[in-house]
C-alpha cells in the first residue's frame, strides 16, 4: 500500500478514538502557548496541516479568538471528528479542508503554520517543509513537533517485533530510517538546512505519564499502528496481544504500570 493510502485508511479507522490519547492534548496546549507569545497577535491567519482530530487547531483557536484558521488533513474521518470538537467548544473561526500535506493547493499566505507529529511520516519531508515555509508571510513562523529518540521505548520495539513475527506486511516493510529520521537535534537541523531554513529554534519538553497494560494496548490500537494490526488474522491478533502483554510485564512498576514517554521537540522556524 502506498504511503498516502496507508495513512488515509489507518487514520480514518482510528479517528473516533484518537482523542483519547493524552499526550496529543498536552503537546497542543504547548503549541498554543507558543503562538500566544507572538508579538503581533491581531488578525493572524494560521494554517494547521495534518490537523488530525483538531487537538492543536481547536486549542489554538480557543485562545486566539481573533485569528482565522485553516486546518487540513488527508483523512475524512479525522476531519469529521475535528469539526465536531470545534462545534462542541463553540469555536467558529476554523475552516476545515481535506487536502494532502504533500500536495497543498492553497492561494493565501499565513502568519503562522503548525504541523504536529507529521513530518517524520513524509518520505519527501524536505520538499514538504519547503512548501510550508513558502506559504508563510514575511517574518511568519512555522512550528512543527516530532518525538525524541527515546519516545515510546521499549513498547514500540516489542510491538513491532511481534507484528513482524506474525506477518504484518507493513511491519515487515517498515524501515526505521524512513520514519525515525527526526528524533535527534542534528536530524532536525539537517532537515532545515536542506530546506534552506537558517532561523531555527529547537526546544524539548518531557511528556510522560504511566499507563497500565490495558491502556497501552488501547493506545496502540488508536494510533498509526492500527493499520498493521488490521493486516493480521483474528487468531494472530490475539497471539500478538497475549505475547505483547507477557513481554511488557517485565517493565511494569509496583502499580502494574509502564511509563509512557512521549518527549517532544518543539521546533520554531522563521522564513
Amino acid at each position: 500500500m502506498q504511503e498516502k493510502d496507508y495513512a488515509k485508511t489507518t487514520f480514518d479507522d482510528v479517528a473516533l478514538r484518537y482523542d483519547e490519547i493524552e499526550f496529543f492534548k498536552i503537546s497542543a496546549r504547548h503549541v498554543a502557548k507558543m503562538l500566544q507569545e507572538l508579538p503581533n497577535k491581531e488578525k493572524l491567519d494560521i494554517l494547521d496541516v495534518a490537523c488530525g482530530t483538531g487537538n492543536v487547531v481547536v486549542e489554538c483557536a480557543s485562545v486566539l479568538k481573533d485569528a482565522k484558521f485553516d486546518a487540513i488533513d488527508i483523512s475524512e474521518g479525522m476531519l469529521a471528528v475535528a469539526k465536531q470538537n470545534a462545534n462542541e467548544r463553540n469555536i467558529d473561526n476554523i475552516n476545515f479542508q481535506m487536502q494532502d500535506i504533500a500536495k497543498l493547493s492553497l492561494d493565501k499566505k499565513y502568519s503562522a503554520i503548525t504541523c504536529s507529529y507529521a513530518l517524520f511520516f513524509m518520505s519527501d519531508s524536505v520538499n514538504v517543509l519547503k512548501s510550508l515555509v513558502g506559504l508563510l508571510k514575511y517574518d511568519g513562523i512555522l512550528i512543527f513537533t516530532t518525538f525524541l529518540e527515546k519516545a515510546f521505548s521499549p513498547t514500540v520495539d516489542i510491538f513491532l517485533s511481534l507484528l513482524k513475527k506474525y506477518g504484518s506486511s507493513s511491519a515487515l516493510e517498515y524501515n526505521p530510517s524512513t520514519w525515525d529520521k527526526l528524533k535527534r537535534t542534528k536530524d532536525i537541523k539537517y532537515l532545515c538546512e536542506q530546506a534552506g531554513i537558517n532561523q531555527v529554534k529547537i526546544d524539548t519538553k518531557e511528556i510522560r505519564y504511566a499507563l497500565d497494560l490495558d491502556a497501552w494496548w488501547e493506545l496502540l490500537n488508536n494510533t498509526g499502528f492500527k493499520g498493521m494490526l488490521m493486516e493480521l488474522s483474528s487468531n494472530d491478533y490475539e497471539r500478538v496481544k497475549k505475547e505483547y502483554r507477557q513481554e511488557m510485564l517485565v517493565h511494569v512498576n509496583a502499580d502494574g504500570e509502564v511509563e509512557l514517554i512521549a518527549d517532544t521537540f518543539f521546533v520554531l522556524v522563521r522564513r
